[in-house]
């Protein structure tokens, strides 16, 4: 994916800019979701590629080791009245070419590192966004910038997606405060035109669009996939849609297997009793990666069937990496790495009829899933690979040294 707005430096500047070194923050080190899971990745990505990778994280929890990547743990980040130097303790004897802070939404501790190196942001998601979700109705993304604006919308048209409206005003706040962040980094980062769409909104024009990694290395394919397998990975909440999910498996004659967990997890086993499908619905909670890895490579199909715009749908593209096709709605980022009629299907979120009809004409021709299937290892290898990927932040990360280093245009 190329930038937006931020200019290319020359090839000059990329010599006098190269990184070498770089401070990942991040909130807990781990690898139970879809943006821990691109840390994680990213960090080992470019420990290869030879940086010095240190990692700034309140919480860690995982033993394992990453070959070439040090974790600091500092339990204060996030409480604000604790003097800066309790907050970012080991940290601030590290002198990183760049800092890239992930949902690290603290502009003081931005304002702080700043004075050392140049700060780079990854807007996993709609960070300037009361509720978060972006959206009204599936397939009504909201357009809005940020302020006094979005209470008639959230109060009148429902992208509060809340029934306790008194949580409101400190959500309305901590938007209010993830802008101020992303506004004093000096290069925000996105992964999808769905996010950038919300970053332009919102008046950022000191941004790149960069591409995830996959996240899993998908596991041997010599045995056959299940036929009538459909697979789900994600959190089991309701924007993710997986109650439409389980109305569609009333019309398949499929297995089902969701695979994540979630708030939603016992609400959405109730209903796949409720409605006659609970033996073909299987919940197999969190999985380690190699773990999803087979089922993603077991599946004949991986369904994506979010009402919010999905800010990019990382299992898709995992689920590519396994040779899989994907039938996703038709929403945010999803365009982005989805070819409808290629590398799998589109369709309307929210409507578990068409769903179930675009499961339903997949499952049934299963040369049309290995062509497809193929077509999804093809857009890896691609536009998301891992070279792919270094290069590309590895030119942010000079471009943020550049804009650092020059006087700060008005904000």
């Amino acid at each position: 994916m190329a930038g937006t707005t931020s200019p290319a430096p020359s090839d000059a500047e990329r010599e006098r800019h190269a990184v070498r070194s770089v401070l990942l923050g991040v909130p807990r080190w781990t690898r139970d979701g879809g943006i821990s899971a691109h840390v994680q990745v990213s960090a080992e990505i470019l420990a290869r590629h030879g940086l010095d990778v240190r990692v700034l994280a309140a919480r860690v929890e995982t033993n394992a080791s990453t070959p070439g990547v040090s974790v600091y743990r500092c339990p204060e980040l996030f409480h604000p009245r604790v003097p800066m130097r309790e907050r970012l303790g080991e940290t601030l004897e590290f002198e990183p070419d760049v800092v890239h802070l992930h949902q690290v939404d603290l502009p003081d501790v931005i304002g702080e590192l700043r004075r050392r190196a140049p700060v780079v942001v990854s807007a996993h998601v709609y960070s300037a966004c009361t509720s978060g979700l972006h959206y009204f109705s599936p397939g009504q993304e909201c357009t809005r910038a940020h302020g006094a604006g979005c209470w008639p919308n959230l109060l009148l048209r429902g992208c509060a997606h809340t029934r306790n409206p008194t949580s409101l005003p400190a959500r309305y706040r901590g938007a209010a405060r993830r802008l101020a962040s992303l506004r004093e980094a000096d290069l925000v980062v996105s992964y999808s035109s769905a996010v950038d769409r919300h970053l332009a909104a919102n008046g950022l024009s000191r941004r790149r669009l960069l591409s995830f990694p996959s996240t899993i290395v998908a596991g041997p394919t010599s045995d056959p996939p299940r036929e009538r397998r459909v697979v789900f990975a994600g959190r089991i909440v309701a924007h993710k849609g997986v109650g439409v999910l389980i109305e569609a498996a009333r019309e398949l004659d499929a297995d089902v297997v969701i695979c994540g967990d979630g708030r939603e997890r016992a609400a959405m086993e109730a209903l796949a009793r409720r409605l006659g499908v609970g033996e073909r619905v299987r919940f197999s909670g969190w999985l380690a990666p190699e773990q999803l890895a087979h089922e993603l490579s077991a599946a004949a199909v991986v369904a994506l069937p979010s009402l919010w715009p999905e800010p990019f749908g990382l299992v898709g593209i995992e689920a590519f990496a396994a040779g899989r096709p994907v039938v996703a709605s038709d929403t945010g980022g999803v365009r982005d790495w989805l070819e409808h009629g290629v590398s799998g299907l589109c369709v309307p979120p929210g409507d578990p009829h068409a769903l179930a009809g675009a499961l339903a004409e997949l499952l049934a021709q299963p040369e049309r899933r290995r062509a497809m299937g193929e077509a999804g290892r093809r857009t890896v290898s691609e536009r998301f690979a891992p070279s792919h990927h270094v290069e590309q932040i590895l030119d942010a990360y000079r471009a943020a040294r550049l804009s650092w280093e020059q006087p700060a245009p008005p904000r």
